[in-house]
Order: C-alpha cells, then structure tokens, then sequence
C-alpha cells in the first residue's frame, strides 16, 4: 500500500530544508532506515532515512530545490500488507524519537532532539555493547552536542541487538541509535507521526486536565526520566516546546544534566586537600583520595602520592599510555612505541572548542582593547564586607564587582550586549545582561552564565558565581546555563598573565578577559607609589562596535571599579 513520507522535523526552529541530493531513485526498492536523501539545514547537511522498506514511487523536490517541514518528501510502496500511515495535521505532528518496530519485541530508539537546534550529535562513546542487557533510564551512550557531552539514558528494558554508529560517528537527530529486542509491549507503529496538542490551546490544571497517556507526549527520554522521577504524570503537563514538546522547565525542573566528566564509578574527591589537577588525575586512575596521606605541604595531595598507590599506575606506563593531569581538554595521550612521539586524539569536547573558535575568527572582525584598573578601592571593600559575607554563607571574590560594573557599563552602552543577524540585516539588542563566566574544566573551558545579572546586587552575583563554578566542577551544570549568553568574562588571571587577546563568544560581540591582579608602581600625585593593579583586555567585533566606543566602555567599568560603592 502507498505510504506518503513527510520531511520530518529535524531541528528544532526548522520550517524547510533543501534537496542537496537523492541517494535512491524512483522504481528503487529500499530497507527501513536506508538513507532516502541528503538535506540542507541552517545548521548541517542531514541524511534522512527510510522509514519504512519497500519500492520509492514518487520523490518530491529536486537537487536544489525546499520542500517545508512535514511536506510529501518520498512516496513508498509498503508491501507486505503493511498499512500506510495516516498523516497528522502537519502543524501539530513532530517525528517520534523512539519507534517500536515490530510485533517480535524489536524497537528502534531514535536520537532525540537533545539541545536547541540540534541538527546532529557525535557519538563519542557508548556504555553498552551489543547483547547487553539494560534497564529503562540506564545510561547507553555519551553524545557530543555544541556545548558538552551529554549522556542519553535507555527509554526502555531489553537487550541491545544494534548499535547504530560507532565512537566519532555522527548520528542525526531523529535518526535510530540503538536497537532493543525483547522490549515488552513493542508493535507495529500504526502512524509516523504522534500528533500532540497544539501549544496554543488553552491550559487547564494539571490536577484536572485528563491524561492523554505517557506515548502520546512529545517528550525526551530525560523529561520523561525527570517526570517519573518526580511522581509526575507527564500526560497531564501542556508543553511549552515546539509543537508542543514537554520541556523540563515545564515539570519545575531544571533541565538536562550535563555529564562532562568522569562517570559514577568514579570516586568522590570533591572534598579532598589537593589541586584540581591532581583531583582530576585520581579519578583518571580510579583514586580514592581519601585513602591517600599527602606529603604536600598542609597535608596537600601530590602527584606522585596518587601515582604511588593508583592500582593501573605500573600497566600504563608498560602500554605506553600516559593520562593527561591538566584541564586543557585533551583525552589520554598515546605514545608510539618507535621513536617516542607523542599523539593525542582530537575529538570530543576539545575538536568542538576548536570549532566554535575558528567560527569565531572566521566571522568575527577581532579588535583588542587594553587598559589597566586600580582594584585597591575593590579589595578594601571586599575586606570590609567580608564579615556579612561570612554571615550570609557567600564567598565574596572581586568577580561579583566587576560583573556589576560590566552590567552597568552595559546599561550605558548597550550595543556590547547585542549580535548580529546576518541574514536579517539586523543587530539585535539583548535587553537582558546574561554574563558568561568562564570556567576551567577537566574537557576544556565550559562558559556558563549568569541570567538577568542586570538584576543581581553584589550578594546575589557572589552566590551564583561560585554555584555555578562548582556545578561544573562537579560535573552537574544544566544545558540552559550554557544556553543565550549576552557577553562574556574570562578570568586569566589566578594562572598570571599581563595581556592577551580574547577570542569573542560568537554570536557575542564583546568578551572581557580579566588579566593579573598584582601590586605595582604607579604614579599619583606626583609620586610614586604602590597600587593594586589589574588589566582589562576586551575584545570586540568591530562590524559592530568601533574603538572609541571600546574605549569609553572599558573607562565606564573601570570608573565603577575605582569607585566601588557605586556597586553597592
């Protein structure tokens, strides 16, 4: 029976996609999941696979040409006496990110749709193999998005029969990742497409409103995880999403988790007496320092105190395999057998900091400004608070006051807290300061950011700093911290440093890298005396900022910074 195909969504935000090329042609007969065509989003090419076997009898569109999201894509002659599915009415379907394949128990599970506009994710590793029997919400694969890796959790109890991509691969959204067998209750799917309330409807309680049924929610495997987690029925939630989808924020949550480390197997050495370098080394080798006594000064674990009890310390020095103790991104580096040289995979978190970098300067028109600010005024402050800091719980650090001074440099100049839309030939305005700090993490350098800081006093900077600084320590940052940034801060200088250049935070326009704060020799009033002195390095997208205005925001911070009550 014919089976008319639509473009599904592949992204969330997308209205059409471009025919870049047909892999199969009329009159071809094709298996399920057999890529069909390649399309062209705003993000990436994406293969779209066949979603059912059978004889392709029309293809709509050719090489060049836009067919609209859920528009006839293919027509299929299922055989079989398979049914066509009946279609839903486009602007309330969405493609389904875990299918049921047949009445034997087999069941595909699809990559869901895991961060804003994701076309496509790499698998970077997966936790299960082939055979393997696994548990609903048991973790089966870590998936690199633009931000972080992020782990996707089984929606269902059964055995693996297929793993769908290996470590590297991409695999698009929507697109089947693992295949289950013996899952109970899997069938036939009767329709492509779960259709689901329109977002516009009206909302009613949720105590009141009937359950339409945990299938028939457009959801992510997390949300769902989230929802039962909490007692929540997540038939009876009214999504906010597209189309519907039920986000976390709809369930109270607060969103995804993001996994950026090691896994729970590994101990917890949060609490213990020594530099995170060295933490971050223990887990490696599977330490627990508590067990440890450091020779350090103060008690302080070393290196060499880790090395001298890691159980795999020996074996890896005889496979020739040494693991990275520094937070610059990088995996375990191997070491060839023949002369000694050394090579270190370029993949995960690090390939896809590379990537946002070179976008950056491929785009951005970088222009570097510099000056110095005196921070005695700060730092006295700052001594003199600290008691009600101390009474409040807070560590009150000099990062609250220069995130106040940015924001009210911001109010005055209001073009840094703005991007440029290109397309549009428009520079849009943010009106909220959502100030990313950036934080050192064992994959790299991970930018959460401060929502709304225009609205924050110095207390609740202070707090939402170091929480968001120990969620990524911890390796437990939400993907919405990391989502609609405005500017950035970049604090170099607790590892040294007297100028550097910034790279902007595209599509950012202004990113403000704080450099070593240290006494030196300056002159006032005549003399020559000693001051607290600090750097400001800010680097700019001069397509939309010019270097008089550079000049006069960076005179702004540094005029609050000077006159710290100012902050208060």
């Amino acid at each position: 029976m014919k089976f008319e195909f639509n473009l599904p969504d592949i992204g969330e935000g997308l209205v059409e996609g471009e025919i870049v090329k047909w892999f199969v042609k009329i009159g071809d007969t094709v298996a399920e999941h057999q890529p069909l065509a390649a399309v062209l989003t705003d993000k990436a090419e994406v293969e779209i696979p066949s979603p059912r076997a059978g004889k392709i009898t029309k293809l709509y569109g050719k090489p060049g040409e836009k067919i609209k999201v859920h528009s006839p894509l293919a027509s299929i002659e299922v055989g079989g006496g398979a049914s066509a599915a009946p279609k839903a009415p486009a602007a309330q379907s969405v493609a389904v990110a875990e299918r049921p394949v047949a009445s034997s128990g087999s069941f595909i599970f699809n990559l869901p749709d895991i961060g804003e506009g994701l076309v496509e994710g790499e698998i970077v590793k997966w936790f299960v193999k082939e055979g393997e029997l696994v548990k609903e919400h048991q973790p089966v694969a870590a998936v690199l998005t633009d931000k972080a890796e992020v782990e996707i959790p089984s929606p269902r109890t059964g055995k693996i029969q297929k793993l769908h991509a290996k470590p590297g691969q991409k695999v698009a959204v929507h697109g089947p990742l693992v295949t289950f067998s013996g899952v109970s209750g899997a069938s036939s799917p009767s329709s492509q497409f779960v259709a689901v309330p329109s977002p516009k409807a009206a909302a009613a309680p949720a105590a009141s409103r009937p359950s339409r049924g945990a299938s028939q929610v457009l959801a992510t495997p997390m949300v769902r995880k989230m929802a039962k987690d909490q007692g929540i029925d997540i038939g009876r939630i009214n999504g906010t999403g597209p189309q519907g989808r039920v986000l976390a924020s709809d369930l109270g949550t607060t969103g995804m988790i993001l996994k950026l480390g090691p896994g729970p197997s590994s101990p917890d050495n949060s609490g213990a007496n020594a530099t995170p370098a060295v933490k971050t080394l223990a887990s490696t080798l599977n330490v627990d320092l508590s067990r440890v006594t450091g020779t350090g000064p103060g008690g302080r674990i070393s290196e060499t105190d880790v090395r001298a009890i890691a159980p795999s310390a020996r074996t890896a020095r005889q496979e020739h395999t040494v693991a990275s103790t520094t937070s610059s991104g990088y995996p375990p580096v191997s070491i060839s057998r023949h002369d000694g040289d050394t090579t270190v995979p370029f993949t995960g978190i690090r390939r896809k900091i590379a990537e946002k970098m070179q976008q950056s300067c491929r785009t951005v028109a970088h222009v570097t400004h510099v000056d110095e600010c005196e921070m005695t005024a700060v730092l006295a402050l700052r001594e003199k608070l600290k008691p009600q800091a101390a009474k409040r719980g807070v560590q009150l650090t000099f990062l609250p006051f220069i995130i106040r001074a940015l924001s009210k440099a911001l109010a005055e100049f209001p073009m840094f807290n703005s991007s440029l839309d290109e397309a549009a030939g428009e520079i849009v305005v943010k009106r909220r300061h959502n100030v990313g700090v950036a934080v050192a993490a064992p994959q790299g350098l991970v930018v959460p950011n401060i929502k709304n800081a225009q609205d924050k006093d110095i207390w609740a900077l202070a707090a939402e700093v170091a929480t968001l600084a120990e969620k990524v320590r911890a390796k437990t940052i939400e993907v919405g911290s990391l989502q609609d940034g405005t500017i950035t801060i970049t604090n170099i200088g607790p590892i040294g440093g007297l100028f550097a250049t910034p790279i902007v935070n595209h599509p950012e326009v202004a990113i403000l890298g704080l450099m070593k704060l240290a006494k030196r020799p300056v002159v006032r009033d005549g003399k020559i005396v000693a001051r607290d002195m600090m750097n400001l390095a800010l680097s700019f997208d001069h397509r939309i900022i010019d270097g008089a205005d550079a000049a006069s925001f960076t005179n702004t911070i540094i005029k609050h910074l000077e006159n710290p009550q100012t902050l208060l």
